[in-house]
């Protein structure tokens, strides 16, 4: 059992099998997701959960491989997170950009700051790959989402080695990682490309708040409930008023958009699974929070699989939904 139905009962479970039984006994199936849905849009059980387990670097799901760079102590901090725990595996130097600041435009020579995922791996004779990069290189996914709504510019932010058989002629990079070739090695040899993700701040290591875990988690499922039952107001305000989607889409298009799709009232099938929520570096000097997930939805017109990303942004006392793709 997976997704939502899976975090419902074991939400209602943990009110107690009796009240469970209740429900689904007097009210049936519709009545407990219900019911499930309040429990799990509610900062104070995810809180309660969130106590038990790691959240140093964000909430996960699933195991995760983790890059956590610090651009002004130059360096990079390889973490495993698995089964609730967190081990560092190693602390290595890195070569990075020469100019401070986060990357905005192609050429800069300044590395980006922000979350990536790793798209491919590069190595040594299994394609043209020049040596100056050392014996692989893992290539992020720069730009992102965010990224390009904020006209950043630039591509190919990689994390590489050095140049075999030889010295670089130069102590910075363009903007990517270097660390030692033997370090890199390892890396490769104990993370899974799929599972790594990759967190670059400019200066320390930002880490997680268990309440604004809890709240942005408990967003994330109010945002489900609201859409599957059609609730067009609500759901709505869960968006900031200068809300992009990640195709250029206004916060006006997209209200008018959601308004037509609202008024079919029809029924849907919303899961989510492996979800993710991190702490987002940036040079906005805003509080974000990005939230990833695998995300299964079914209508009568529509129907999607597909890994969903929202960047929540702290207002006031609540966080709302800035940006999605």
């Amino acid at each position: 059992m997976r997704g939502f139905l899976a975090f419902a009962l074991a939400a209602a479970l943990s009110f107690g099998a009796e009240d469970l039984a209740e429900i689904y006994r007097l009210k049936g199936a519709a009545a407990l997701e219900a019911r499930a849905s309040a429990i799990l849009s509610d900062p104070s059980y995810w809180l309660e959960r969130l106590e038990k387990i790691e959240t140093r670097f964000g909430y996960f799901e699933s195991p995760r491989h983790l890059f956590i760079v610090d651009k002004a102590a130059r360096k990079l901090f390889f973490y495993d997170y698995g089964e609730n725990a967190l081990t560092k595996v190693g602390e290595y130097d890195a070569t990075m950009g020469d100019a401070t600041g986060d990357k905005y435009k192609e050429g800069d020579n300044k590395t980006p700051v922000g979350v990536y995922s790793v798209t491919a791996t590069l190595k040594q004779g299994e394609r043209l790959f020049d040596k100056y990069y050392g014996p692989l290189a893992f290539v992020t996914n720069y730009p992102n989402a965010l990224d390009r709504v904020l006209k950043k510019t630039g591509h190919g932010i990689w994390i590489h080695g050095f140049p075999l058989g030889g010295v670089r002629d130069n102590p910075n990079t363009k903007g990517c990682v270097a660390i030692e070739n033997e370090a890199l090695t390892f890396l490769d040899s104990r993370a899974d490309r799929s599972k790594i993700a990759v967190t670059i701040n400019e200066s320390g290591v930002l880490e997680a708040d268990k309440q604004d875990l809890a709240a942005v988690l408990a967003l994330i499922y109010e945002w489900r409930w609201r859409w599957k039952t059609n609730d067009l107001d609500r759901y709505l305000g869960l968006y900031a008023a200068d809300f992009v989607r990640s195709d250029g889409i206004s916060r006006q298009e997209f209200d008018r958009i959601k308004r037509l799709i609202f008024g079919k009232g029809e029924q849907k099938r919303i899961e989510f699974s492996d979800i993710e929520v991190v702490p987002y570096p940036n040079s906005l000097n805003k509080l974000i929070y990005k939230a990833s997930f695998w995300q299964d939805y079914e209508a009568t017109t529509h129907r999607s699989s597909r890994v969903k990303e929202l960047y929540l942004r702290k207002s006031g006392e609540r966080f709302e939904i800035a940006l999605e793709r």
